[in-house]
């Protein structure tokens, strides 16, 4: 599980700072062009959200790791450990089987786009190909609430995110609710 997140993680952190530096990048390159030099690049405002876009999903996987996604736990630290833990399970599993179905739909959507061979209006090339992130996205988060639930068996004393990042050594700091 250690190995797997060390790779998941160096594929988040990598897309988060390459999609927000070139997100960036392009969007201040296109008011500088359009408000400087009373021009622009047609396809650089959709590069700039494409590649924030691709940014934030992946900032969302990580949040899946952390525990920093919203969640309602009122009664969680009321409960018994077991019974806090098969209300996790229970919770992680509805986001278990929600994830598979939009996983199936995106993989369904890309195959279809794909074969229809529609150019994006302003990249060029394939449509499907900026939307490849939500197959991606999608398996990131099946495997990240996968090794969610694993953990937190193995730990009951603890929120599950904490049980996991106990587990797999991090020492990035918790975020409390």
């Amino acid at each position: 599980m250690k190995a797997l997140d060390r790779l998941l993680s160096a594929v988040e952190v990598s897309i988060i700072l390459i999609g927000s530096l070139l997100g960036l990048g392009l969007a201040v390159l296109q008011v500088v062009l359009r408000y400087v030099f009373s021009t622009g690049i047609h396809w650089l405002e959709a590069g700039s959200v494409t590649a924030l876009v691709w940014a934030m999903l992946m900032g969302a996987s990580r949040a899946v790791r952390t525990g920093t996604h919203p969640r309602v736990d009122l009664l969680m630290h009321a409960l018994p450990l077991r019974a806090r833990a098969a209300l996790n399970t229970l919770a992680f599993g509805a986001a278990l089987l929600l994830v598979t179905f939009y996983l199936a739909d995106a993989v369904s959507y890309a195959r279809f786009v794909w074969g229809m061979g529609v150019t994006h209006p302003e990249f060029g090339g394939n449509l499907a190909l900026p939307f490849a992130i939500l197959p991606v996205i999608l398996t990131f988060f099946l495997l990240r609430y996968l090794m969610l639930i694993i953990a937190m068996w193995t730990d009951l004393r603890s929120d599950p995110e904490d049980a996991f990042l106990r587990r797999v050594g991090s020492a990035e700091p918790k975020v409390h609710k």
